[in-house]
């Protein structure tokens, strides 16, 4: 019995084996959703921003068997049947069809321990600060010309958001230095050329719980660093990264592999340039031997040669 549930920020439309659709609060209506799902269901949510969570966490806590879906795969799967609705409830249907057809491909949702889903929290709050810093300053010093009197307040912007910025990194890396697991993670990332403890602790935020991959090169390719080719008829062959992962997770590697490249690794980046390889494409590859042994060196704990 194969169950689909499509997700927004305010409900739940569930898709029941007979092909019933109910709706539920979401995260109000999660009690009901438990109540809803036959005994021995397996359920299927498409991994859409976070709203899934709640009911994803607390149906596997009832011991179903979860899955969180790729949206671009459930998306191309509809789009291979000549879907011509695209509602809701259709979406629903066409989870739990993908997820029955697809199971033995998937792997069954786990969700990360509470200490590093806080510390995911903590540091993608700060980089949405970081990111949102600029355009609010902006905003800010325009209206300094506009409104009397609102250029007291503006001078205490930057200062108030440097001050939220460190506030929560420092959070972040306590509740990092609590947890043994997680700690020792941070060590071993900070042993790796390039990487500090600001980058390892991003590592952490966007790789969440690295045991679930079971190579170095299926976390490398859940970065999105590695190559995707495309070759067709009398095309020549084209390669580029498939940016399929966090694309800051992407950019702590690429960092990391800059900095890497100026000291370490600086031979491993100058032998492909002397091939012929563009030094951006030396850089990317040096990112993804990074990403590799950055999962042996906490999976397996020990070094890999990169």
């Amino acid at each position: 019995m194969f169950v689909g549930v499509d997700v927004s920020s305010r409900w739940l439309d569930v898709a029941l084996p007979d092909g019933e659709v109910i709706r539920v609060d979401n995260p109000a209506g999660v009690a009901r959703l438990l109540q809803l799902v036959p005994p021995g269901a397996v359920v299927g949510f498409e991994a859409t921003s976070t709203y899934y969570r709640p009911a994803a966490y607390a149906l596997h806590q009832a011991g179903f068997q979860v899955y969180l879906l790729n949206p671009q795969a459930v998306k191309s799967y509809a789009r291979s049947l000549l879907r011509r609705a695209k509602t809701d409830k259709a979406d629903a249907r066409f989870i739990a069809r993908y997820l029955a057809e697809r199971q033995a491909d998937l792997t069954p949702y786990e969700p990360f321990a509470d200490s590093l889903a806080l510390v995911a929290f903590l540091v993608r709050f700060v980089d949405a600060l970081t990111a949102d810093r600029v355009g609010v300053l902006n905003r800010l010093h325009a209206w300094e010309y506009v409104v009397p009197g609102i250029a007291d307040v503006v001078r205490e912007v930057p200062t108030t958001l440097a001050s939220l910025r460190s506030r929560f990194l420092g959070e972040a890396l306590r509740v990092v230095q609590r947890d043994p697991l997680l700690s020792s993670w941070l060590s071993a990332l900070v042993s790796l050329p390039g990487v500090g403890e600001l980058t390892a602790l991003k590592i952490l935020a966007y790789s969440g719980d690295m045991r679930r991959f079971r190579y170095a090169r299926a976390y490398a390719a859940y970065t999105g660093l590695t190559p995707r080719i495309y070759q067709s008829g009398v095309a020549s062959e084209r390669a580029s990264i498939s940016r399929v992962g966090p694309s800051r997770l992407r950019a702590c590697y690429f960092m990391a592999a800059v900095v890497a490249s100026r000291s370490s690794r600086r031979d491993f980046v100058e032998r492909m340039v002397a091939r012929g390889k563009p030094k951006r494409v030396a850089l990317v590859a040096l990112a993804v031997r990074l990403a590799r042994a950055a999962w042996a060196v906490c999976v397996r704990e020990k070094f890999v040669s990169y």
